[in-house]
């Protein structure tokens, strides 16, 4: 056993009421979610899946919710205030899976960077862990599977995918398990796209309502069959294709950046994001988006060519502008007050950048 799993095995092997279960938007989040009800379900617990307002944040809407509760399990949420957490876990039974940077948060505690800070390992990934720990995981395979791939973290924890291909070969076919490689012509890599639709297309509804095939699932031909599911992915691929091509035409490029502001409703900003790099291998990449509350959600992604530290980059930014951002090397994100700043910041950056070379 792994030994930043052990306060998850200690937490399940104590409890016997009804759980909880937090989680976020993505592939990720909404694997790591399911994996943790099918768990619950056969250790005969009750289980209530709950997903949080904000994709990376318990915010005092979902604290509200969760007040009910005794047991409380989060998943793949990694950027909730500390007093938050710890004000739940003082009167909550509270279990925090995650694998962003460690915050100070007092409770059950998994996240394996607070052993190895430069360890890739998504939430999909260490919910396998602790599966695999009471019960065989020939079930969740495929969901632990695609949900690593959501988070661009297939090479970096290859032996899922080598078990996954052994199992259920037609989910990897004649792919490398390189994540775009996977993304673009694995079956896997598909059912990753139709999940992260529902959430583009339909928003938490559509987090709610894809989470639930897959919780329940008796395998991954569940999804696949989903009529709801099939008509939103098919209306993804319309939608991202017109986007594509709107990307081409307003695009603001600046040196080595590239800025792009989505208008639309559709939340396809980090899908947006992470199939750009291949389109410009060597960018760095911002795509902006305007939430509801009035400040600009941006996905970071650098082209394929590149290798700088995105979650280093972010952490400068914002310690420079009114933003907040964090992530991992390959992948980051922020919130930024004012988009116009972001980018004016991005030209000094460049103009600093020839006066040293």
């Amino acid at each position: 056993m792994k030994v930043f799993i052990k306060p998850a095995i200690d937490f399940f092997k104590n409890l016997k009421e009804e759980v909880a279960i937090v989680f976020g938007h993505d592939c990720d989040s909404i694997a790591s979610a399911s994996i943790i009800y099918k768990l619950s379900k056969k250790l005969g617990l009750r289980s209530k899946l709950i997903v949080s307002f904000h994709n990376f944040e318990i915010d005092e809407k979902t604290t509200k919710k969760l007040q009910k509760f005794k047991n409380i399990v989060v998943v793949d949420i990694g950027d909730t205030p500390e007093e938050r957490i710890n004000r739940l876990s003082e009167s909550k039974k509270f279990l925090l899976i995650d694998h962003h940077l460690p915050k100070n948060y007092k409770c059950a505690y998994v996240n394996p960077r607070i052993y190895n800070k430069n360890i890739y390992m998504p939430a999909s990934y260490i919910t396998w862990l602790i599966y695999k720990e009471f019960f065989e995981d020939d079930d969740i395979l495929w969901i632990a599977a695609f949900g690593t791939l959501g988070d661009f973290g297939a090479k970096s924890n290859k032996n899922l995918f080598v078990i996954l291909k052994k199992k259920y070969p037609q989910l990897i076919g004649n792919s490398r398990i390189e994540d775009r490689e996977l993304f673009d012509k694995s079956l896997i890599g598909k059912i990753a796209k139709m999940v992260d639709s529902c959430r583009i297309f339909e928003g938490i509804k559509g987090v709610e309502y894809v989470a639930k095939i897959i919780a329940n699932s008796k395998s991954y031909e569940d999804l696949l069959k989903d009529k709801r599911v099939n008509k939103v992915y098919k209306n993804l691929k319309r939608a991202f294709k017109n986007e594509l091509k709107r990307v081409e035409n307003k695009k603001i490029e600046i040196g080595e950046y590239i800025v792009y502001e989505i208008k639309g409703k559709l939340n396809l900003k980090s899908s947006l994001a992470s199939y750009l790099p291949k389109v410009y291998p060597n960018k760095i990449i911002f795509v902006a988006q305007k939430s509801e509350e009035g400040y600009y959600e941006v996905s970071v992604r650098r082209g394929i060519s590149r290798r700088v530290n995105l979650a280093k980059l972010v952490e400068k930014i914002s310690k420079n502008i009114k933003a907040k951002g964090g992530g991992h090397p390959t992948a980051a994100g922020m919130r930024v007050d004012d988009l116009k700043e972001l980018i004016e910041f991005l030209k000094n950056k460049k103009r600093k950048s020839r006066l040293l070379c």
